[in-house]
């Protein structure tokens, strides 16, 4: 990218909206799933019987075991959500950023 592009894409208004947007949605996105890694942390140093029960009588499969599960898949999702807003709507503005720029 040539320089004077660069300059005017980070001069750009648009620019500064798109970074703010993008990272205030990131932070949440991150804060979600550091609370729910935490949770499951903060229930194995607290409750570890709750996570060591069988999920019913009889059976092997405990508690901890599908909540690892539901963990992976949950950061799983979000993940994916991420993707579909970045390019979604996030390539979109810089798309048009970029547009304008290089004008």
């Amino acid at each position: 990218m040539r320089r004077d592009l660069y300059d005017r894409v980070l001069a750009h208004p648009q620019f500064a909206e798109l970074t703010a947007r993008r990272n205030r949605f990131s932070w949440a996105l991150t804060l979600i799933v550091l609370a729910v890694y935490y949770a499951f942390v903060f229930t194995v140093a607290y409750r570890p019987d709750l996570l060591g029960a069988p999920l019913a009588d009889g059976m092997t499969l405990t508690l901890g075991l599908v909540g690892g599960a539901v963990i992976n898949v949950f950061c799983f999702l979000m993940t994916g959500i991420y993707v579909t807003r970045a390019n979604g709507e996030f390539d979109t503005l810089n798309r048009a950023i970029l547009e304008e720029a290089g004008q």
